[in-house]
């Protein structure tokens, strides 16, 4: 009896391994800050389908939205090298405390279209890769970043500069800091989970954000005065990132649905035709819930805010060192091209 019953398990093994359903079936985590409704989002469940649709079902990627794994995204250097998530995407803009050199490859008021950003996309997204690489953590894809109007959010009416500099600013990322600071507006970070209740409380008066996600996080709740600032948030794309040796692990026919993913992802991203469009509706959204537009902002203060952000960007390359200034030269080649 006990040789049949060896003789069993060794044919249920042979079987299951035939089949690949224990032997070849792999799960990932892909941590996601964002909340389910914005559109990065969106992309993010869609790549986790193809890859479970590309694989045959054996590959899994379970998408942990809104922060739901803790994980900070100014560390995402540090959590990207434990295992823990498997994959994730990460804005260069948040990762200035330990990579400055990537953090600042555009600045908010250094890129102000798509055309403009279009020519300098090879140099950022080869920028990208090597700064990953270097610290051990390899690109996989891209996933673009639409060309979005930078708005302020604020409780109550802000029509210029001047106006501004009453108030405390909200911002995402040091490198806006320094630009309103160097205005001389009072900004801090405030991470986007958290934006909501600062406004509520009044820990900040007003936020830069996008029209296209304020009603993702309620913003017109607790900021229903609004005003285009006159620039872009920087388009910098979002790197996917992956774990090196948890990637390395992956079998030949897992990488190549996860690239044929990839490749999906980034041709939808990457469209920017109805970018105008897009925030013209999210806009229009926004009035009738009960936020009101104010004139875009003067040329004088447009100015003088994108002089603060030129001299940003070149303080934060020489600060990030060779790398940084060699980028930043690179990318200004080609935006002028």
């Amino acid at each position: 009896m006990k040789h049949l019953a060896t003789l069993a398990a060794g044919a249920a093994i042979l079987a299951i391994t035939s089949t690949g359903v224990l032997a070849q079936d792999v799960t990932w985590r892909f941590n996601n800050n964002y909340a389910p409704t914005r559109p990065e989002s969106a992309h993010i469940r869609n790549l986790a389908e193809n890859v479970a649709e590309f694989s045959g079902g054996s590959f899994t990627i379970n998408v942990i939205e809104g922060g739901g794994m803790n994980l900070q995204d100014a560390d995402a250097l540090r959590w990207m090298q434990t295992g823990t998530p498997e994959i994730a995407f990460i804005w260069p803009t948040f990762i200035g405390r330990d990579a400055p050199d990537l953090a600042n490859l555009y600045v908010y008021g250094s890129v102000s279209t798509a055309e403009e950003h279009l020519r300098a996309l090879p140099a950022v997204q080869e920028a990208l890769t090597d700064g990953f690489a270097q610290r051990n953590i390899p690109v996989v894809g891209f996933m673009a970043l639409p060309i979005i109007d930078a708005s302020l959010f604020c409780r109550e009416p802000v029509r210029s500069l001047d106006e501004l500099r009453r108030l405390r600013l909200r911002v995402g990322s040091r490198e806006q800091v320094e630009t309103f600071t160097a205005l001389g507006v009072a900004a801090q970070i405030i991470p986007q989970n958290e934006l909501y209740s600062a406004l509520q409380t009044g820990v900040v008066d007003c936020a830069l954000y996008a029209a296209r996600f304020a009603r993702s996080i309620s913003l017109q709740e607790v900021a229903r005065h609004a005003v285009y600032t006159g620039f872009p948030f920087p388009p910098a794309p979002y790197a996917i990132v992956a774990h090196a040796r948890t990637l390395e692990a992956l079998s030949t026919e897992h990488r190549e649905a996860l690239d044929r993913a990839l490749d999906v992802l980034e041709e939808e991203s990457f469209q920017f035709d109805g970018d105008a469009e897009a925030e013209a509706a999210a806009r229009a959204e926004l009035t009738e819930a009960g936020v009101t537009w104010y004139d875009d902002f003067a040329d004088a203060d447009q100015d003088a805010i994108r002089d603060a952000a030129a001299q940003t960007w070149l303080t934060l390359s020489e600060e990030g060192g060779e790398a940084a200034v060699a980028y930043r030269a690179r990318i200004l080649e080609l935006i002028g091209d």
